[in-house]
C-alpha cells in the first residue's frame, strides 16, 4: 500500500435527498470549484474524503483512496466524456451513476488502479467497497444485453458475395516479408485483376515501384504488408516505393504517406487502396503490431474492394488479404438476430456464441456502421471463421448462438500489467498462464442502504490471486435492511475477468437478471456457501467460461452457473460454451463455512435440509457447447469443496422433517445440445422432467415427457474425420458411442417423446435409447418407454431405435457389472393393439424366454415374456464375486464383481430357474430381492451355502418372517414349485448334499401403473440367508449341482427380427413437445424512439463526404413479441467541410517562338537572338490552398538570324 499520503477533505455543505431522480441535476457541487475544496484540489496519489454532495465534470489524476462519507455523495456530469481513477473507492455515503428513473447517458470509464503489492496489507483492495449504510447505484444507458441469431451466419469461406478472396482463391503467399499488390480493373458490373505480386523492401523495391507506376486512370490498386514491412535502412532503392505511392495519391513526391514512416521493420500492420484519378478513394492506414489494418473501397460499379493485414501476437503470423465482394456483406457481414439492436451501436463490440462442441469457436468482433439494416441487424468488422447455427430444429430445439453486447457507455475497469508481477504468487500456474489477475471488484457489505446496478460494462475484474475478491460481491449481506429497496443486478457486461462474474454469498433476495458474463475464470454466476436463499437468476447469459485456480471444480469443471441452494430461482438462463459444465446443481449437506456459523442466527438450512428442498423455479434453461455436462443437477458438496456422487435429492413436504411426505420434483423446458459429455443429468427421486429438447439422464423414480431428441441435426459444426459430415464430442475417440435418451439405474418413465435423426455410419454406433456407459450399477428393466414417435425407419444400416455394447464388444466395459444388464420395457401398438415388450441383453442367461428374438442392429433381444431383475442387496465390495446360473443351460452364466448391489434381468413366469454362486467366499449374510415382481408371477432361485453350514433365513416381503422356523421347508424342488396359494412365498427346500438353499419368489400385489418404484410402493419381494458356521470358501455349488456336460453344453442361437420398424411420427416434432423457442421470454413491450444522436463526423475531411446519425429504440427497449420501434434507426445525408485543396499543375509547353533579335545587337553583331516557349499553371490551376506549380512556366533558347 501507499504511504504517506495526504488526505483532502471536501467542506461540508448541504446534502440533497437521495430521492432525487437525477443525481446530475441535484445541485451538487461540481469538482473542478476550486473553491469547494479545502487546501486545494486533490492531487494524484492523495486520499480524497468527501464529505458533501460531489459531481465529477471533469477528468481527475489518479487517487489512493477515496472515501464517501456517510454524509457524502458523489456522482457524475453526463455531459462530459469522464475518466476517474482511483486505487480504492469506499462508499460509506452514496455512489450514484445515474439513477432508474435517469440513466447515465455521457461516458464514463473509472479504473481502479494499483498492483497486489501496492495493495498490500489491504481486507478489500482494489475494490468499489460499499459499507453498512452506503449505497450503490449505477445505471448506464439501457442496451439490449445480449439476443440469438436469426439464421445461421456463415463462416467466410461460405460467404456468398464473395467474387475473389487471396487466401480463399489460394493465390496467397504466406512466406514473404513485404507488400503484396493487387491491380484491379472494372469491367462493366464485372472486374478483371490485372496483376498481382509479393514484394520484399529489401530486394524487389524497384519492382513495387514498377507495379504502382504502371497503374492506370480507372483502375484500382490494393496494397497491404504481410508479416511485417522489412527493410534495410543501408539500400535506396525503398524510396522508389514511396515515391511512387505519393505519385500515385498527389501527383508528386510528397513526403508525407504513412508506408513513408514506417521505414523501420517493427511489425506495424498496413493496407492501401485507391482507384487512380478517384481523389475520394484513397485509403491508407496502419496499426501496432497485431492490429488489424484494413481500408475498403465500394467501387462506381457496385463492387466492393478490400485489402487488409491481419494482425496477431507474433508478427510472422501477420498475413495480407485482398477480397473482391459483389456487396459489402462479402466484407462486413450482416447479422440478423431476433430482437431490436438499434441500441447497439457502431464501434460496439460483441460475441457470438459456438454452437458445436468446441467453446474456441465463440468469436468477438466489433460493429461497424450499416445504413441499409433492419431494427434487428448489424454488420461486423471480423468476418466469421466458424458457422454460427441460427435455427429452431424440428421446430423445438432452439440452437440459435447467442449474441453478447459487450460495450456499454458507463465502464468500470482495472488497470492491469502487461506481465504477471510476481508479487501476484500464481503467475507460474499454467491456467494463469502470465496473466496479471489481480483486477478491480465491487464489494457491499451488510447494512447497505441500497444496491442497485444496471446496463454498465465491467472488465479486466475479479482476483485469481485471493479468495473473496469478485467481480461483483454481496458479501455476507443476508437479508437487506427493512428500507432497502430489492437489491439488483440487471442488463450488465461483464468480460473478460480473473475470479467469477458475480458471486452471491450468505445473502438472500437479490436479483440477478439479463447480465452477460463472458470469459470469466472459473465458475460465472457463483452461489457460494449453500446458504443464500431466495435469489432470482433470470435471463442471464454465461459464455466461453475459462478454468480457474480458486477451488477445486474451477480446476477441471468450471460451471457457468454454479448453484449451491435449491431454494432459489432459475429461469430463462443460458450457459454457451465453456470449460467444464454450463448449469451446475451441487448442495452440500450442510451450509459450508462460514455461513455455517451463522446458521441459526441467520436462519439458513440445517443439515440434510438441502437434499430435501425443492428448487424454487427451474424452468426454460439453455446450456450447449460444454467440454462437460450441460446442465447437471447431480453430485454433493464437500467441505473442502469437492464433488462427489451422488446428491440423493428428493423434496418434501417439509424439508426440515425427514419423514415428512415426498413431492413430485417438476422441471420444465430444458435444453441442451453439443456438449460433450451429457446435455442433461438429473439426479434425483420423484422427478417429473417436461418438455426437454436433445438429450436428458435420469436417476431411479424419474418421470420424462412431451420431450424431443434429435440425434445428428442440421447443426454439423466443423467435421473433422472422413467419411463424416458433422462434428464429434470426442475427437480423442471417434468411435465413441452416442445415444439420445441414456439411462441410469431406474426405474424411469420416459413418455409422449419424438426421436429423429440416429442413422448409422461407418466410424460410431448412434442410436435414439442405450444406458449409461462405463457404469457398475444395478440397472432396471422397468425403465419404460410409452407412445415413444419414431420419425425415422429402423433396420440395418440404417437408423438405430435402442443399442446395447459396441460393434467389437457386447458391453462397453465388461468389467464393469452396469454393462451386463442394458435393458428396458417398450410400450408399442401394432395392429392397434398394445404390445408390451422387454428388452434385455441378448447373452442365453438374459434371453431365457422362448419368445425372445435378437434385433442385430440393437444387439439386444426383444421379448413378450414378463421380466424383472434379480438383485443382490447384500453387502458388496470388489472382493467376492457373484455368479448367476440358468438352470435350463447351465452354461449360460453371468459373472458380477458386485461392487455395488445388483443382478440380471430374469423372466417372471417361472420358465427358468436359477442359482446363484459366491467366489472365493461368501459372506454370513446374502439376500436378494426382485424388482417388478406383481401378483401372478414366479421366480425360482437357488442360493449356494456351505455344506454343513447353519443357516437361518428371512423375508420382509411379500411376508414377514423372521427365522426359518416361520417358513415351511419342502421334501423336494417339485413340491416347492407346486403352487399352493397358502405356502407359496412361506417355503424353501434345503439339499444337504450340496448346500443349496432354493426359495421360490411371489408377490401379492400388482404394481400401480403411476407407480414410480420398483414395486408397488417400493415393497419387492425380498429373501435373506444367515450363515453362522461352516467354511465360507466352500460357497461355489455349480460342480456339485450341475454335470460337466451341462457346463459345458451348446448355446441355442437366438431366431433374428430383422424386419424394418417404419417410423411411427413425420418429422415435425408434435404441438407442445419440447422445449420450443427460448427466447423471447419477456413479457410484451413495444418498444419507443429516443432522440436522434448528433451527426457523425464527416467521412471526408475535404471534398464531398456522408455522414449519418442514429435514434435508439430503448424508450422503451421493445420485449418479448412487442412491436418494434417503426421508422429508420438511422439517416444519412452528403457533407463537406471543405473543398479539397487542388495542387496546381502546368499544362504543356507552348511551340518555340520566332527567334528574335536581342536588344544588345548592333551593325556590327546583329545575328544573335531567342526562342522562348511558356506554360501556365492552369491543368488545373492552385486552388483551395493547394501547392502551387514547381518549376518555371518560362523557357528560352539561343537562336540565329543569320544563316551563317
Amino acid at each position: 500500500m501507499f504511504e504517506g499520503l495526504l488526505t483532502v477533505a471536501v467542506l461540508i455543505s448541504s446534502v440533497l435527498s437521495a430521492a432525487s431522480v437525477c443525481p446530475h441535476e441535484s445541485g451538487y457541487r461540481k469538482w473542478s470549484n476550486l473553491g469547494g475544496w479545502t487546501g486545494g484540489k486533490p492531487t494524484a496519489g492523495s486520499n480524497v474524503m468527501i464529505s458533501d454532495s460531489v459531481i465529477v465534470d471533469e477528468d481527475t489524476p489518479g487517487f489512493y483512496n477515496v472515501t464517501i462519507a456517510a454524509s457524502g455523495a458523489l456522482t457524475f456530469d453526463p455531459k462530459v466524456d469522464l475518466q476517474f481513477r482511483a486505487a480504492n473507492i469506499i462508499v460509506n455515503g452514496r455512489f450514484e451513476i445515474g439513477s432508474e428513473d435517469c440513466p447515465y447517458t455521457g461516458n464514463l470509464e473509472i479504473t481502479l488502479t494499483g498492483t497486489r503489492a501496492d495493495h498490500a496489507g489491504e481486507r478489500d483492495p482494489k475494490a468499489i467497497l460499499v459499507t453498512s449504510g452506503g449505497t450503490i447505484e449505477i445505471h448506464g444507458e439501457p442496451k439490449r444485453a445480449w439476443t440469438k441469431l436469426q439464421g445461421t451466419l456463415l463462416p467466410d469461406n461460405k460467404n456468398k458475395a464473395i467474387l475473389y478472396d487471396h487466401e480463399i482463391n489460394g493465390t496467397e503467399n504466406t512466406w514473404t516479408n513485404g507488400i503484396g499488390a493487387y491491380t484491379v480493373a472494372l469491367r462493366g458490373d464485372s472486374y478483371e485483376i490485372l496483376k498481382w505480386g509479393i514484394y520484399n523492401l529489401r530486394s524487389n523495391s524497384q519492382q513495387l515501384a514498377a507495379h504502382i507506376n504502371s497503374v492506370q486512370v480507372g483502375e484500382i490498386l490494393m496494397m497491404a504488408s504481410q508479416k511485417r514491412i522489412d527493410v534495410d535502412v543501408n539500400q535506396t532503392d525503398r524510396f522508389l516505393v514511396y515515391d511512387a505511392l505519393e505519385t500515385l495519391v498527389s501527383g508528386e513526391r510528397t513526403g508525407k504517406s504513412i508506408l513513408r514512416s514506417m521505414d523501420k521493420s517493427d511489425g506495424r500492420t498496413w493496407a492501401f487502396i485507391m482507384q487512380k484519378g478517384n481523389q475520394g478513394s484513397v485509403q491508407e492506414t496502419s496499426n501496432n503490431q497485431g492490429i488489424t489494418s484494413q481500408t475498403v473501397f465500394q467501387a462506381p460499379n457496385g463492387l466492393v474492394l478490400m485489402s487488409e493485414t491481419k494482425g496477431t501476437k507474433d508478427f510472422f503470423n501477420q498475413g495480407d488479404n485482398f477480397r473482391i465482394a459483389s456487396s459489402l456483406d462479402g466484407v462486413y457481414p450482416r447479422v440478423t438476430v431476433i430482437d431490436d439492436v438499434t441500441t447497439w451501436l457502431p464501434g460496439d463490440k460483441v460475441a457470438i456464441a459456438t454452437t458445436d462442441y468446441d467453446p474456441i469457436q465463440t468469436e468477438e468482433t466489433q460493429i461497424v456502421f450499416c445504413g441499409d439494416c433492419l431494427h434487428n441487424q448489424f454488420r461486423i468488422n471480423r468476418r466469421p471463421v466458424y458457422t454460427h447455427y441460427g435455427e429452431i430444429v424440428a421446430g423445438s430445439v432452439d440452437m440459435r448462438a447467442e449474441v453478447a453486447m459487450l460495450t456499454r457507455n458507463v465502464v468500470i475497469r482495472g488497470a492491469m500489467e502487461a506481465v504477471c508481477p510476481q508479487n501476484n504468487g500464481n503467475c507460474n500456474d499454467s491456467i494463469v498462464n502470465g496473466l496479471d489477475t489481480f483486477g478491480a471488484h465491487i464489494k457491499i457489505l451488510r447494512g447497505f442502504a441500497n444496491a442497485r446496478m444496471s446496463n454498465f460494462e465491467l472488465r479486466q475484474a475479479g482476483q485469481q490471486t485471493d479468495l473473496g475478491r469478485y467481480p461483483i460481491h454481496f458479501h455476507m449481506t443476508f437479508n437487506k435492511t427493512t428500507s432497502a429497496a430489492v437489491p439488483y443486478i440487471r442488463s450488465v457486461s461483464i468480460h473478460n475477468t480473473f475470479a467469477r462474474c458475480i458471486t452471491i454469498h450468505g445473502s438472500h433476495g437479490i436479483m440477478v437478471k439479463d447480465n452477460v458474463c463472458y470469459r470469466p475464470m472459473g465458475h460465472g454466476f457463483f452461489l457460494e456457501d449453500g446458504g443464500e436463499m431466495n435469489n432470482v437468476f433470470d435471463g442471464n447469459l454465461a459464455m466461453d467460461v475459462l478454468k480457474g485456480t480458486l477451488e477445486p471444480a474451477d480446476k477441471t469443471r468450471p460451471s457457468g452457473f454454479w448453484m449451491t441452494n435449491p431454494k432459489n430461482s432459475f429461469v430463462n438462463n443460458v450457459a454457451a460454451g465453456g470449460n467444464g459444465n454450463g448449469i451446475w446443481f451441487v448442495f452440500p449437506d450442510t451450509p459450508l463455512p462460514p455461513s455455517r456459523e451463522l446458521i441459526q442466527q441467520e436462519g439458513l438450512m440445517t443439515t440434510g435440509e438441502a437434499k430435501r428442498t425443492m428448487i424454487s423455479v427451474f424452468e426454460n434453461n439453455l446450456a450447449h457447447s460444454q467440454a462437460g455436462f450441460g446442465i447437471l443437477i447431480g453430485n454433493s458438496l464437500k467441505d473442502d469443496r469437492t464433488t462427489h456422487c451422488c446428491n440423493m435429492w428428493q423434496p418434501l413436504v417439509d424439508p426440515k422433517n425427514n419423514k415428512s411426505a415426498e413431492l413430485q420434483i417438476p422441471l420444465r423446458r430444458i435444453t441442451g445440445y453439443k456438449n460433450r459429455n451429457f446435455n442433461v443429468w438429473i439426479e434425483g427421486g420423484l422427478l417429473d422432467v417436461s418438455r426437454v429438447s436433445e438429450g436428458q439422464q435420469f436417476q431411479r423414480a424419474g418421470k420424462l415427457s412431451r420431450s424431443v431428441v434429435i440425434g445428428q441435426s442440421p447443426n454439423k459444426g466443423v467435421p473433422i474425420f472422413a467419411g463424416l459430415d458433422h462434428s464429434l464430442p470426442f475427437t480423442w475417440s471417434p468411435n465413441a458411442v452416442q445415444t439420445g435418451i441414456t439411462m441410469w439405474k431406474g426405474p424411469t418413465k420416459f413418455s409422449d417423446i419424438w426421436l429423429d435423426s440416429f442413422t448409422s455410419n461407418s466410424v460410431y454406433d448412434i442410436a435414439a435409447i442405450g444406458k449409461n456407459r462405463n457404469s457398475p450399477y444395478f440397472f432396471s428393466v422397468l425403465t419404460e418407454f410409452t407412445n415413444i414417435s419414431f420419425a425415422f425407419d429402423d433396420q440395418t444400416g440404417g437408423g438405430t431405435y435402442a443399442i446395447s455394447g459396441s460393434k467389437t464388444n457386447r458391453g462397453w466395459e465388461l468389467n464393469r457389472d452396469g454393462e451386463q444388464i442394458s435393458g428396458f420395457t417398450l410400450n408399442t401398438q401394432q395392429n392397434g393393439h398394445a404390445v408390451k415388450y422387454y428388452v434385455v441383453k441378448p447373452d442365453p442367461l438374459s434371453a431365457a424366454a422362448a419368445d425372445c428374438k435378437l434385433r442385430p442392429n440393437w444387439r439386444l433381444a426383444m421379448c413378450k415374456t414378463k421380466y424383472g431383475n434379480l438383485r443382490y442387496t447384500g453387502l458388496t465390495d470388489d472382493t467376492m464375486k457373484v455368479q448367476f446360473v440358468r438352470d435350463q443351460i447351465p452354461s449360460a452364466q453371468l459373472q458380477f464383481e458386485m461392487k455395488t448391489g445388483t443382478g440380471p434381468q430374469v423372466v417372471l413366469d417361472g420358465s427358468s430357474t436359477y442359482t446363484v454362486h459366491f467366489t472365493p467366499f461368501t459372506r454370513d449374510v446374502v439376500q436378494f430381492k426382485v424388482p417388478g415382481m406383481e401378483r401372478g408371477d414366479v421366480l425360482r432361485v437357488g442360493v449356494c451355502t456351505p455344506r454343513g453350514a447353519a443357516f437361518d433365513l428371512q423375508s420382509f416381503f411379500p411376508y414377514s418372517l423372521n427365522g426359518k422356523g416361520k417358513f415351511t421347508v419342502v421334501s423336494s424342488l417339485a413340491e416347492l414349485d407346486r403352487t399352493d396359494p397358502l405356502f407359496d412365498g412361506k417355503k424353501y427346500y434345503y439339499d444337504a448334499t450340496t448346500g443349496m438353499i432354493y426359495y421360490k419368489f411371489i408377490n401379492t400385489q400388482t404394481r400401480n401403473p403411476d407407480e414410480d418404484q420398483e414395486c408397488n410402493n417400493g415393497s419387492c419381494p425380498e429373501f435373506r440367508v444367515i450363515i453362522s458356521s461352516g467354511n465360507r470358501n466352500d460357497s461355489d455349488c455349480r460342480a456339485r449341482i450341475y454335470t460337466s456336460n451341462q457346463l459345458s453344453m451348446a448355446v441355442p442361437t437366438l431366431p433374428e427380427f430383422n424386419d424394418v420398424m417404419p417410423a411411427n411420427s413425420d418429422k415435425t416434432a408434435p404441438e407442445g413437445y419440447g422445449a420450443g423457442p427460448m427466447a423471447p421470454f419477456r413479457a410484451d413491450v413495444n418498444g419507443g424512439w429516443s432522440e436522434w444522436q448528433t451527426w457523425s463526423a464527416c467521412s471526408r475531411t475535404c471534398g464531398e463526404g456522408s455522414q449519418y446519425r442514429l435514434r435508439k429504440c430503448n424508450n422503451p427497449l421493445p420485449e418479448g413479441n412487442g412491436a418494434p420501434c417503426v421508422g429508420l434507426n438511422a439517416e444519412t445525408r452528403v457533407c463537406q467541410l471543405r473543398f479539397c485543396a487542388i495542387n496546381g499543375e502546368f499544362s504543356d509547353w507552348t511551340a518555340w517562338s520566332a527567334c528574335s533579335a536581342l536588344s544588345s545587337n548592333d551593325g556590327t553583331y546583329k545575328c544573335s537572338g531567342i526562342s522562348e516557349r511558356t506554360r501556365a499553371c492552369d491543368a488545373p490551376p492552385t486552388q483551395y490552398d493547394g501547392e502551387l506549380c514547381e518549376g518555371s512556366s518560362r523557357e528560352i533558347k539561343p537562336c540565329r538570324l543569320c544563316n551563317n
